[in-house]
């Protein structure tokens, strides 16, 4: 399986051309069908951004109802109904054999995507399909996971010491056990146990960082 980052930016496509010039950004959560479920989020702090991306939702020809089911002042949760002329971002990853993984976050005029590809010819077609219908597709990272899991890459040894450590409060403020307790739940020494987590929690980070920042 493969797992790839993409940033997609599509003219005259409605989220990019609302988020390029309001300073907000958009956290799809789910998409069924002409559904879409988002949480709209400002960037100033200002409430009027969510109001005039709304506004612009409203006003596009893509979109056929917005519904706000909860509000602050620094973000709203929506339903949109969409009626789009062509093809989504989202409708072509899937017809292409491949799936988007939520959320898909939008700003700044570019959606960032996470598409889970069965096999490398298929990543070929989504992104083939994907060059050919939008502005600039951009491979953010790549990984491969030849056993077809996906999430952050742990050894089967780190995968234990964390699930371990979760479990006997070692996470919790303030922390409920140490490492020596868990060394010893493993039957291996505190150096040991210590290093499987540093090298666990690294790859974790660099992870959320590939994602998120």
């Amino acid at each position: 399986m493969i797992e790839a980052k993409l940033e997609i930016t599509a003219e005259g496509y409605y989220s990019c051309d609302l988020t390029r010039k309001i300073p907000v950004r958009v956290v799809l959560v789910s998409i069924n069908g002409p559904l879409g479920f988002g949480i709209i989020q400002s960037l100033n702090g200002k409430e009027r951004s969510l109001q005039d991306y709304v506004s612009g939702l409203e006003q596009s020809p893509s979109i056929v109802d917005v519904v706000v089911t909860h509000r602050n002042q620094e973000q709203l949760w929506t339903k949109v109904t969409h009626k789009m002329k062509g093809k989504s971002i989202h409708e072509t990853i899937l017809e292409s054999g491949c799936m988007s993984r939520f959320p898909i976050v939008i700003e700044g005029g570019k959606q960032i995507h996470h598409i889970l590809s069965p096999s490398q010819s298929a990543f070929k077609v989504a992104f083939d399909n994907l060059r050919r219908n939008f502005s600039k597709v951009r491979v953010l990272s790549v990984r491969q996971s030849p056993g077809g899991s996906f999430g952050p890459n742990l050894t089967a040894k780190q995968f234990e010491a964390v699930k371990l450590a979760i479990s006997h409060g070692y996470y919790e403020m303030p922390r409920q056990s140490d490492v020596e307790f868990l060394a010893k739940k493993l039957s291996i020494k505190r150096v040991a146990m210590q290093e499987r987590l540093r090298r666990a929690e690294r790859t974790i980070m660099h992870q959320f960082e590939s994602e998120y920042l």
